[in-house]
């Protein structure tokens, strides 16, 4: 079995650690580049204007950085980490906890594909722009991912299969990460609307 296989080999498991850490800062920038160049005309966020939820790689996706150095520490450190650590947790939980790690990686990553496909099919076709909270927009995001987290224990059950479960947990905790991150966000006032957009409003109306 392929997850047999993982489990003995302790380096495959810290390399496709690295690949999804990385793989998921990559399709920030890529997220961001084509927001940058295309899809900025239709949408905006406020009151800080950002694809990343992040708030520590906020700046390098922003400037569209190739590395940044604290990530790739903390991409060594943990890639480097998970399969020791695997050494040590008992057998019947080997497979949850590699899910976990995994999943919470590969969820996001899937939805960085997600973005940046609606963003490049959206250079036609698309009309009008639209101003997204940040508090808005993290609810949105912990609302899919806890979607995916029914899909997920829905089907860890009928499969029986831990890892999937690790990945049930990763969605999870996704989606409570991002409710917890909005209340960091001021309150959505009465009557809320970005001041400085009132004038582009009554152009596109």
């Amino acid at each position: 079995m392929i997850i047999q296989f993982l489990l003995s080999h302790p380096l495959v498991i810290g390399l496709v650690t690295l690949i999804l850490m990385l793989s998921d800062y990559f399709l920030s920038l890529a997220q961001e580049k084509e927001r940058k160049q295309h899809y900025s005309k239709h949408y905006e966020s406020y009151p800080v204007n950002t694809i990343e939820g992040n708030p520590a790689l906020r700046e390098s996706i922003s400037n569209l950085r190739i590395l940044n150095p604290r990530h790739l520490t903390a991409s060594l450190i943990i890639s480097a980490a998970v399969p020791v650590l695997i050494l040590f947790i008992p057998d019947i939980f080997q497979e949850i906890f590699l899910g976990y790690i995994w999943g919470l990686y590969l969820i996001v990553c899937s939805q960085h594909f997600s973005n940046l496909i609606g963003y490049r099919v959206s250079r036609k076709g698309l009309h009008g722009k639209l101003w997204l909270h940040q508090r808005t927009g993290y609810l949105i995001q912990s609302g899919r991912y806890f979607s995916m987290t029914l899909f997920l224990l829905i089907l860890s059950i009928l499969s029986e299969s831990q890892i999937i479960a690790g990945v049930t947990c990763a969605a999870l905790i996704s989606s409570l990460r991002l409710y917890v991150r909005k209340m960091k966000i001021s309150p959505i006032g009465k009557g809320d609307f970005p001041a400085d957009k009132i004038n582009n409003v009554s152009q596109i109306s």
